[in-house]
């Protein structure tokens, strides 16, 4: 007789552990797969944004070579600007965009903590700057509707009425 831990019969005895290593197996593989796939579909909704963000930094560059003011109704605050107010009153545009999809980026967990901190700081100091704020002020007002309604509770909450103070940050 052989005596083999390898025979029929002992592997018999074995079976049932044998499934469960395999069902288990199975198991953690269709784990691995969702979350691989919940990765993918984070990026695949970053790369969105930042193409979004890429075309209307692109029109904005575009109306700024014309010397032309992006998104304005107010005649009277176009009125008042000069060359220099309309460089700033457009980039003020494109910080909104950028921070916005560097919002959405964090909260799907693909924007560093560090990173995501000093995106807060330069909102912030957006408008403890008085060369900055007023022209920020008008511009988050006419594109807020537009934004991301988290994103703007948020800014909200950081300094939007200390226009022209220094804000301590930490």
């Amino acid at each position: 007789m052989n005596k083999s831990i390898f025979s029929i019969n002992s592997l018999s005895k074995y079976s049932d552990l044998f499934q469960i290593v395999g069902v288990i197996g199975l198991i953690a593989s269709l784990i691995f797969v969702g979350m691989e796939l919940r990765q993918s579909h984070k990026i695949a909704l970053s790369a969105q944004q930042q193409q979004r963000v890429t075309h209307f930094i692109d029109i904005i560059n575009t109306q700024t070579m014309l010397v032309e003011p992006h998104f304005i109704t107010d005649q009277k605050y176009l009125e008042s600007m000069d060359r220099g107010g309309i460089i700033l009153h457009n980039s003020m545009h494109q910080f909104w965009h950028i921070f916005e999809a560097d919002f959405l980026r964090y909260r799907l967990g693909l924007l560093d903590e560090g990173v995501w901190e000093s995106r807060l700081k330069a909102v912030q100091m957006n408008y403890s700057n008085p060369l900055f704020c007023s022209t920020s002020k008008y511009i988050w007002e006419s594109r807020k509707s537009l934004l991301n309604s988290e994103f703007v509770n948020l800014v909200e909450s950081t300094s939007l009425n200390n226009c022209g103070e220094n804000i301590k940050i930490e």
